[in-house]
């Protein structure tokens, strides 16, 4: 979602300089608040935030306007002089922040550090978070379609409504809803993490199951459905591609919202929401 300068509504830049103190180094940068108004104040938005190293926490609130708390880890550096070894309070970062039309980009130049964003939004929001090394994932209390990525690293979000698409390959994925999208579907992956779904009492769902070695539990009573392999065959590309996927289908409370959950290593949680 990059935004060409000539069509900005609104961009923050912060650089934060190299620092050459010669007391110890503080464990982190006093944070940084960053307050982003919204072009179309009361309607949906959209985030989108890609950062390599991260605690990402994502709250919907009731406002009309956007603020980013952004703390950065001491990269732990030193220089050397003729005098001795320096500790270097922060090896320098910089961010940027842009808005137009109700869709926000958060950019980092990430070096060394590792970098915590805090970040306060309307409610009604469309969510595309990404994180690699060491990372956490939070989201709380939004409505939209969330796509949340990490790599090494949990994703946790409660008091959600709308769908998700969240991805880890070595955590795990814990996903709370208020409210389920009846149209668009939702999918939880990991390889080596456990998957575990939240659901109200009520809903109405169709869950594909996918796991090699862990286990399946459910709160809810389900009803297994029989299912055959499913074949895809392409030969778009001056060859053949054939595929084949097998699921375990079951519904909860007579079938409703797709969810696809498929780990390798991890276990299945289907939990009712408390």
């Amino acid at each position: 979602m990059r935004i060409p300068t000539h069509r900005i509504a609104a961009r923050l830049t912060l650089l934060v300089a190299l620092l050459l103190g010669l007391t110890p180094a503080v464990a982190q940068t006093a944070p940084q608040v960053i307050n982003i108004p919204l072009s179309r104040p009361g309607e949906p938005m959209s985030l989108e935030m890609s950062i390599i190293s991260a605690h990402i926490e994502i709250v919907g609130e009731d406002r009309d306007d956007a603020t980013f708390e952004v703390t950065v880890a001491n990269s732990g550096r030193k220089i050397v002089t003729p005098s001795g070894t320096k500790e270097l309070a922060n090896a320098g970062y910089s961010l940027e922040v842009d808005e137009e039309d109700n869709e926000i980009s958060f950019d980092t130049d990430w070096r060394n550090n590792h970098v915590k964003v805090v970040a306060r939004i309307p409610k009604r929001a469309d969510l595309d978070i990404s994180t690699h090394n060491d990372g956490v994932i939070i989201v709380r209390n939004i409505t939209g379609n969330l796509e949340l990525s990490n790599t090494n690293g949990p994703i946790t979000a409660s008091g959600i409504s709308g769908s998700v698409i969240a991805e880890s390959v070595n955590d795990t994925i814990d996903l709370g809803f208020v409210t389920i999208d009846e149209v668009n579907p939702s999918s939880l992956e990991s390889i080596n993490g456990d998957l575990n779904l939240r659901l109200p009492a009520s809903a109405r769902a169709q869950i594909h199951l996918d796991t090699s070695r862990g286990e399946i539990i459910s709160d809810f009573e389900v009803e297994v459905l029989p299912s055959t392999p499913k074949v895809e065959r392409n030969e778009d590309h001056g060859g053949v591609e054939v595929r084949v996927e097998s699921v375990i289908i079951a519904n909860i409370n007579g079938g409703g919202a797709t969810f696809r959950m498929k780990t390798m290593n991890g276990n299945i949680n289907i939990l009712k929401a408390k």
